[in-house]
This record gives structure tokens, sequence and C-alpha cells, in this order.
């Protein structure tokens, strides 16, 4: 009788021996909402608890999205900071008037302006002892060689006339008829190398003398 012999079994380890390969590693949805929810400043707290959440599950679990995660602390603490400047320029009555007019651009500092229609966009120079609406207390150099557009030369105006005005009224506050504003140049006198921001004190009354500080 013919014996059929099998070969030997292997002695290393088979495919059946081997281990299920890993699971894939997920990317933290934490993570993923708190980027999103940082877009819109109304959903800051749900970004900000998104984010930290997302950073404590993923030292734990190994998740992908650390780097979203940050990203979106990031936005939220932007737009944290924006709404803080404009919350405090508000408390100090400060207002941008916007892109000034030529006669804001060629005033200096101590003039008397009057307002020439109801939104000043045009005024003229007269003597400080004669009727007039606005009085500026202070210009600030701005620099740069670009213009940088509005939403950059609003604050940096707004911030140079809050710090021009502690420095003018440094024993009194300004007085409850009157209100600051900051006027800076647009794009082409910014090209014109019109470069100040104009710090003004303006009333709804009408003002005869130097209003005191």
């Amino acid at each position: 009788m013919t014996e059929h012999v099998l070969p030997p079994r292997p002695s290393g380890p088979s495919y059946q021996d081997a281990p299920p390969p890993p699971a894939p590693v997920t990317t933290s949805g934490f993570a993923i909402a708190s980027l999103v929810l940082a877009i819109p400043a109304i959903s800051l707290p749900l970004s900000i608890g998104f984010g930290i959440a997302a950073l404590v599950r993923i030292r734990r679990t190994g998740q992908k999205g650390r780097g979203l995660a940050i990203a979106g602390l990031a936005v939220s603490g932007g737009w944290v900071l924006v709404i803080v400047v404009g919350v405090a320029l508000s408390l100090l009555g400060l207002t941008a008037a916007g892109p000034a007019a030529d006669g804001f651009l060629h005033a200096r500092q101590g003039d008397c302006l009057i307002g020439l229609d109801d939104q000043r966009t045009e005024v003229r120079t007269t003597s400080c002892d004669d009727p007039h609406d606005i009085e500026v207390f202070a210009t600030v150099p701005l620099t740069g060689d670009s213009y940088p557009g509005e939403d950059t030369l609003r604050p940096l105006a707004q911030n140079a006339c809050a710090a021009a005005r502690e420095t003018y009224f440094t024993g009194t506050d300004p007085p409850g008829y009157v209100h600051t504003a900051a006027h800076y140049p647009g794009p082409s006198d910014w090209s014109a190398h019109a470069r100040t921001a104009v710090c003004t004190l303006e009333s709804d009354n009408v003002l005869t003398g130097r209003i005191v500080h």
C-alpha cells in the first residue's frame, strides 16, 4: 500500500494567525464643529467649547483634528478681540466717520470747523470764536506704502484717536454734549499722500469758543 505523506506545515506564523488590521484613525467631530462654528460670531461660545473638548478628546484617543481645533479657537479668539475693542470704543463714545472729506484731511490740531451738511461730509474751517460744531483735538500720522483697506484703517484711526483723547482730557471727561470721532483718508487720498487720522470733538448743538478740557 502506498502511503501519502503530507508536507510538513510551515513553522512560521500564517496569515490565519495575523492580527486584524488596526481601525482607521478618524477626525474629531468636535474639532470640525469648532472651526465651522467659529466663522459666525454669534456661535462663539459653542466654538470655544467644542475646541477645548476636541483637544482634550484628541489627547486621550489619538484622533486627528488637533489643527482644526486650534484653528477654531484662534478664529474665535480673533472675534473676541474685535468684540472687546468694539465695546471699549463704544464705551468711550468714539465713532469712525468713514473716509474723511477734504475739509477734514487738511485740518490741523486746534482748528474749528463747521459742517455744511447734516452728515458733516463737507466742512470748512472757521474761527473758534464763531459758531461751529467741530473741533480738531489731535491729528495722528498713519504709516504704510499701499492703502491698507478701510477695514484695517478704521480701527487704526479709532485706536489712535482714543489714545489721543486720553492725553487731551487728562483731568476731566469730555462734556456730555459732544462726542469724539476719527476721520481717516480714503484710497484716493492715500494715493495723494494724505496719511493722517483727524480726531475731532463734534456737537449736535452750535459751539462758541473752545471746548474746555
